[in-house]
């Protein structure tokens, strides 16, 4: 079959996940087109080469600022993306007529849709978390636009999953039309030795990720043991040693893995494909630092500190040492089934 691929640009987080489900498309002898753009859509080629082909189509701009008030400045920018998403949707609209491809695939990119009977969505936030009396407007707007796909896979399990009320009780998208296909992570449990005390992980986009690691960075000498942070900025040099910090600007995926199986502490942004990286390992003590204004960011942080699987720090009021040792107390999430198990559910969905 040729299959178009939709990959949302916000951080890495989608473009990684992915890749378990790209993997299995080739596999069995697909043809794979990818629609991104930006520094997604670069580390993308950088893992697949000529297997795929690509598409730098620009998705919805960021709302995000420097601003703590994210809210306002959200509603100030609602007007520019809509725009940027109507124009996304006339670019894929041309690459999908011409392509003639037999499945569209999108993660969350809502301009790549073909008919009904052949497009799939995956998407784990069916959902907007939102100030009272907007959320009701926001769930309908977000049921209308996943009407346009056959099925919403959700990377999340039945009951309350990993994410939730953000995929879970809705009113007003059919449940007939919803799969929930499991855990989705390219990361896999290793027999590594456990020999990072604290490996913090900056990533999400600009300029918090920055605001975030200027703040961990002031603070992380306070901690005692084997330190690794992963700055998440391909921009900056590879390594460097600060004090009894080892600091890498980048860390390929392959990279990222390895050194979260050796953690025996991880800090992090409460996004939700790490969050899935987090539970798919079986990792018990973590830290997780939501993005300001980020609603969803938030309520996962709230929602995983209320239950007592991880701990949840403001980047506001962050004090990493006492913080960290809340973490300590945390005992994780366990998952149903992993992520194999999941691309054998993504593939039975889009084969039927």
């Amino acid at each position: 079959m040729r299959i178009l691929f939709g990959i949302f640009d916000w951080g890495f987080g989608h473009a990684t996940r992915d890749t378990p489900i790209i993997d299995a498309l080739l596999k069995k002898g697909h043809s794979v087109d990818i629609i991104c753009t930006g520094k997604a859509l670069a580390l993308l080629k950088k893992i697949y080469g000529d297997r795929c082909a690509y598409h730098d189509v620009p998705s919805v701009v960021s709302p995000f600022t420097s601003s703590r008030f994210f809210m306002a400045g959200f509603m100030y920018r609602m007007p520019s993306m809509l725009m940027s998403l109507r124009k996304a949707r006339r670019i894929s609209a041309a690459i999908i007529k011409k392509g003639d491809y037999d499945r569209v695939i999108s993660d969350c990119r809502y301009d790549v849709y073909d008919r009904v009977d052949n497009s799939f969505l995956i998407n784990h936030q069916l959902r907007f978390k939102s100030v009272p009396g907007a959320e009701h407007f926001a769930e309908k707007w977000l049921a209308r636009r996943m009407s346009r796909y056959g099925k919403v896979m959700v990377p999340d399990f039945p009951g309350r999953g990993i994410a939730g009320r953000l995929c879970h009780d809705l009113r007003y998208y059919p449940s007939s039309r919803i799969e929930y296909i499991g855990v989705l992570s390219h990361v896999r449990r290793q027999r590594s030795k456990k020999d990072v005390d604290y490996f913090i992980s900056l990533s999400g986009v600009e300029p918090q990720r920055t605001i975030l690691e200027k703040e961990i960075l002031s603070q992380v000498s306070g901690l005692k043991g084997n330190i690794v942070v992963a700055a998440a900025n391909p921009d900056a040099p590879h390594m460097r040693k600060e004090g009894g910090v080892t600091i890498y600007g980048f860390l390929q995926p392959h990279e990222q893995a390895a050194m979260m199986n050796r953690a025996k502490c991880i800090v992090t942004r409460s996004g939700y494909t790490t969050l899935m990286e987090v539970c798919e390992l079986g990792i018990e003590k973590a830290l997780l630092i939501p993005t300001p204004g980020h609603t969803e960011q938030e309520y996962l942080a709230d929602f995983h500190a209320e239950s007592g699987a991880f701990a949840r720090a403001s980047q506001h009021k962050l004090d990493l040492v006492k913080d960290v040792g809340r973490a300590m107390a945390c005992t994780g999430w366990r998952c149903p089934w992993t992520t194999g198990q999941t691309i054998k559910n993504v593939i039975r969905v889009i084969d039927a």
